[in-house]
């Protein structure tokens, strides 16, 4: 087998394509994300948190995998778990009723960077949804990613927040 250039790396179907391509670059914000979710984990000590967190890193793998043509994808099941998950956090999260600084602590700053790189790969996978790459329910299941990471900062803040003014 030949060595690739630095600059190359394989999809699952071995085609060798540009480490800048949109592909590999929404692979690259999921993993972050995921890092720093995992890093996050590390931290709670709520154990109900830490198991959704380890729920959420397992299906990250497979919205990675979806992107650059592997056969493991984000499912309706995992959008539902997300789906279910939020519902329930939203009846125990105390919701802000103004803009609020999310970073209050370590945990709260962690979750927060991952909801933004979460966000970053929504939008790269919008635009491998529109180019026919990946199905619309990556781009939803992103996007309700990024609102339960949202929760999940307010969870671990239990309703100790710093409201700003405009």
């Amino acid at each position: 087998m030949q060595m690739k250039k630095a600059n190359k790396t394989h999809l699952f179907n071995l085609e060798l394509v540009e480490k800048d391509d949109l592909r590999i670059e929404t692979v690259g914000s999921i993993d972050e994300a995921n890092a720093f979710i995992g890093l996050a984990k590390t931290r709670i000590k709520d154990k109900k948190l830490r198991g959704i967190l380890t729920d959420v890193q397992i299906m990250m793998f497979k919205a990675g995998s979806q992107c650059v043509g592997g056969d493991v994808k984000i499912s309706e099941g995992d959008l539902k778990y997300l789906l279910d998950t939020i519902n329930d956090l939203q009846k125990v999260v105390k919701m802000p009723d103004s803009f609020i600084i999310l970073e209050k602590d370590e945990i709260s700053a962690l979750l927060s960077i991952a909801r933004s790189i979460v966000r970053r790969a929504e939008r790269r996978a919008v635009t491998l949804y529109r180019n026919g790459v990946v199905e619309y329910l990556l781009v939803e299941w992103l996007n309700k990613l990024s609102y339960l990471m949202y929760l999940m900062i307010l969870a671990v803040q239990n309703g100790e927040y710093e409201s700003i003014e405009l």
